[in-house]
């Protein structure tokens, strides 16, 4: 059950990792990206925090205290996610970024892997200390240039390469939520939170007229609302406890959003994180099984290229 002091919660969380964590050594600063950073959190927020270094150095004890202050906070009877994962930045890289401009980003975006998911993880985020001119001007600049038209075709490029090469894996489910990033980048748009994408990106379909492939596209990636709330009803407990958490938390925000939805973002999500990091709980549920969609993939591929 969630406690009507989420919000007060998360904001305090947030103030006790910056503070703990930028007393490390070479810790300038963070930026603090996601829907906590944008400002439209909800209860089942992580807090995602892009560290910038003076010295890369303090990364492995950036890291430390990030593990010890999740354990913390589930010793003391909330859990509460932070992720600062690999997605960080030297505070010479984010100079020499800013004086190179757009043009040179949408490079690095195919260079170097931070870059092309961090710009959007930190989209519309904010400096964990407002007079930090640095981070600040590195906050606003990214959101500036993160629809920069040489950015997207950057990234509508990657997309799409990593959709026709899934393709010709066999493996119709990553091609399709890879082709979905193409629809979502040539829309102007981007997902946000994890368990709430799958809903999400069919309203922007709604929004630009295209609900029938966003459908297509759901069905070949086992995200299609009627199969995966089918497979939730046979899921481990631990994700049936989550979907259940999720829905209360939806409503509770007043997200426009059906039970079934709901069932379906989760089942969605955490089929993904299963297959690629925990196959040993793979099962029925994730949907993963080969089947014979090929065809019906091709026929997507064209019509999303072609858009």
């Amino acid at each position: 059950m969630h406690s009507d002091r989420w919000r007060q919660l998360i904001d305090d969380r947030l103030d006790e990792a910056i503070t703990v964590l930028g007393r490390i050594p070479g810790v300038r600063g963070f930026l603090v990206g996601g829907s906590v950073g944008r400002g439209d959190p909800w209860p089942m927020s992580d807090i995602d925090l892009l560290p910038v270094y003076d010295d890369r150095a303090a990364e492995d004890a950036t890291r430390r205290g990030q593990a010890e202050l999740v354990d913390w906070w589930t010793g003391s009877g909330r859990a509460q996610a932070l992720d600062l994962s690999w997605l960080c930045f030297t505070s010479d890289e984010i100079r020499s970024a800013m004086a190179d401009g757009p043009t040179a980003l949408a490079t690095r975006l195919g260079d170097d892997p931070r870059w092309f998911h961090g710009i959007d993880k930190a989209y519309g985020g904010r400096p964990s200390d407002s007079d930090d001119e640095l981070i600040a001007g590195f906050s606003a600049w990214i959101t500036e240039v993160r629809f920069h038209p040489e950015v997207v075709a950057a990234r509508i490029a990657s997309w799409r390469g990593q959709a026709l090469a899934a393709a010709d894996r066999g493996h119709a489910a990553d091609a399709a939520r890879a082709l979905r990033m193409v629809l979502l980048e040539s829309w102007g748009e981007r997902l946000g939170s994890m368990g709430r994408e799958w809903t999400r990106f069919e309203r922007m379909a709604d929004r630009h007229g295209q609900r029938e492939l966003a459908d297509r596209i759901a069905v070949l990636a086992g995200a299609d609302v009627a199969g995966a709330a089918a497979r939730a009803e046979i899921a481990p407990l631990w994700l049936r406890e989550r979907i259940a958490l999720c829905w209360e938390a939806r409503r509770l925000v007043g997200e426009q959003v059906t039970e079934a939805e709901n069932a379906r973002d989760q089942v969605a999500a955490y089929a993904v994180h299963v297959t690629r990091h925990r196959p040993d709980l793979d099962g029925p549920w994730t949907g993963s099984a080969p089947g014979d969609q090929l065809a019906e993939l091709r026929r997507v591929i064209d019509l999303v290229v072609g858009v």
